[in-house]
């Protein structure tokens, strides 16, 4: 029987135990978001970096620690391992993700995904024409996702921050995405979608009323992260109330 253990019982991760290197050193609304969606059977194996302020040393330390976390969770038998954080799939330049992947993926011997490239995958099955950007921090990490945009061929519109640090990330509301989502289509009213990135702020339990609000299909990092996680791992569930994304696809 799959999923059974030595004593012929049914471990909780029967289904798929998706592993995931959080960068946060604190992680808090990632695990949340991610059991709110995902049906019983699937669990999150979890280790945390040390992200707290997003320096470029906590993002070296937490590249190399990423490595050592995935190889663990190879070791433990994990189904997948999706190396969490933006800023760490892509320290050596965006051009050495998919050989980030196609390494860890060797290391290990398991499947390999990251945080980059789910919510590229997620943005390219959704099909939006004209893609806005709304993150949570400030205006300094606009070029970061200026740049992209523009290597994985997506329409970029605008980028809108919420001017809020990284160490608060925990404390965000769940009004300061309405918001910003709010902001975003007055200012780019042609926006079909709506990228969220980092899945580290409260949005999963909003995206739905956003997209029959505005109009628009709004992809969160969480949202895009565990959906890639489940198709990835032979999990065809698809979701109610948590947005387009995980609805239709």
């Amino acid at each position: 029987m799959s999923g059974a253990s030595e004593r012929g019982g049914m471990h909780y991760g029967h289904r798929a135990r998706i592993g995931y290197t959080s960068p946060l050193a604190a992680t808090e609304v990632f695990p949340y978001e991610f059991y709110a969606v995902v049906p019983k059977g699937v669990t999150l194996v979890i280790t945390t970096l040390t992200v707290i302020d997003a320096t470029s040393a906590e993002v070296n330390d937490s590249y190399d620690l990423s490595l050592r976390a995935a190889k663990d969770m190879g070791r433990i038998g994990v189904d997948l391992i999706t190396l969490g954080g933006i800023p760490i799939n892509m320290r050596h330049g965006l051009d050495t993700v998919q050989r980030l992947i196609d390494d860890t993926a060797k290391m290990t011997g398991v499947k390999v995904s990251t945080s980059l490239t789910a919510q590229m995958e997620a943005l390219r099955t959704t099909r939006g024409r004209c893609i806005a950007i709304g993150h949570p921090q400030w205006t300094e990490l606009d070029p970061m996702y200026t740049s992209i945009m523009q290597f994985y061929d997506l329409p970029l519109v605008g980028i809108l921050g919420a001017h809020m640090p990284p160490v608060d990330l925990g404390k965000i509301p769940l009004e300061t995405s309405v918001e910003l989502c709010r902001n975003l289509k007055k200012l780019y009213p042609d926006a079909d979608t709506i990228w969220l990135p980092c899945p580290h702020w409260a949005i999963s339990e909003v995206v739905q009323a956003i997209e029959k609000e505005l109009g628009v299909t709004v992809v969160t990092a969480n949202q895009a992260i565990t959906w890639q996680a489940m198709r990835l791992c032979g999990i065809p569930e698809q979701v109610n109330d948590y947005g387009r994304l995980l609805r239709e696809f």
